[in-house]
């Protein structure tokens, strides 16, 4: 059997008359899903003009509407329920945007644990990806990230787990009140976040982490063997060093963790949706 979306002309085609007031507000409420996660996720350009996210969030939500017709059984026109549904998809739109920024936050707190062990934390520039403040190196995790998740297809994976949300969330169905039960795996998810943000930047950063406690320890030594040289001012930079030497000799091993993590969480947002709809 054929996706609802396998035909999009034929789909419309094959409906019987669709009440255009009807249609306009499956519309609406299709584009209050999209829209944050245009607005907010990365790899779809945050530094783009806000006319163009709208265009674009507009596209996606015309690509969407054979789902939204397929799932969604109720009429609906402009009234307070409108509103109360449209409240609910900007809820969804945010979720579904929080979590696909994931990998992009593991990527930056990475270089960013480098560029603090390397002593060169101070050095702060704006991500334009992330609008945030962060260090040059998680900058450029950042932009290699991209990429990979381009060439890997994390944005048709996440567009499925977007098809996905409308299937076990559909625009005519609230929010069930057993989800706001903090013993849910959805919020044990949440609450356990930092945790794995932190462990899979740490594993990343990991080759120069030991590299830089290495030239910690020995000149440690050094330090107790002679005293009376300035080992702070001659570890410094070779603290720098072997940080990005040991950065360059283990970046095919980095680059293989960026896409396979990024693979497993864009993958895992599924189950994290199907236990919202308890």
């Amino acid at each position: 059997m054929s996706s609802p979306t396998s035909d999009y002309l034929s789909f419309f085609l094959s409906q019987p008359r669709i009440d255009p007031m009807a249609l306009i507000t499956i519309f609406f409420l299709g584009l209050f899903r999209i829209a944050p996660i245009v607005a907010i996720a990365p790899f779809l350009g945050a530094k783009l003009p806000g006319a163009v996210k709208m265009g674009l969030a507009i596209s996606l939500t015309v690509l969407f509407i054979p789902e939204l017709i397929e799932t969604s059984k109720s009429q609906f026109s402009f009234n307070m329920a409108f509103v109360g549904y449209g409240l609910k998809e900007l809820l969804m739109g945010s979720i579904l945007a929080f979590f696909a920024t994931i990998p992009f936050y593991i990527a930056e707190g990475a270089g960013s644990l480098i560029d603090f062990m390397r002593g060169s934390s101070s050095l702060q520039v704006t991500n334009p990806v992330m609008q945030t403040q962060t260090s040059s190196i998680g900058v450029m995790f950042n932009y290699v990230l991209i990429v990979i998740f381009f060439q890997i297809g994390g944005p048709l994976f996440f567009f499925d787990a977007v098809a996905e949300s409308f299937r076990i969330l559909p625009i005519d169905k609230m929010i069930p009140s057993a989800f706001f039960n903090l013993s849910l795996p959805f919020w044990k998810t949440v609450m356990g976040l930092m945790t794995r943000i932190l462990a899979i930047s740490i594993q990343l950063a990991a080759p120069s982490l030991v590299s830089i406690l290495m030239a910690e320890m020995f000149l440690g030594i050094a330090n107790r063997l002679a005293p009376q040289v300035q080992i702070v001012f001659l570890g410094m930079s070779l603290k720098s060093l072997r940080g990005l030497g040991m950065l360059w000799a283990a970046w095919f091993f980095i680059l293989q963790q960026m896409s396979k993590q990024s693979l497993i969480w864009i993958k895992h947002i599924d189950d994290i949706l199907r236990s919202m709809s308890m």
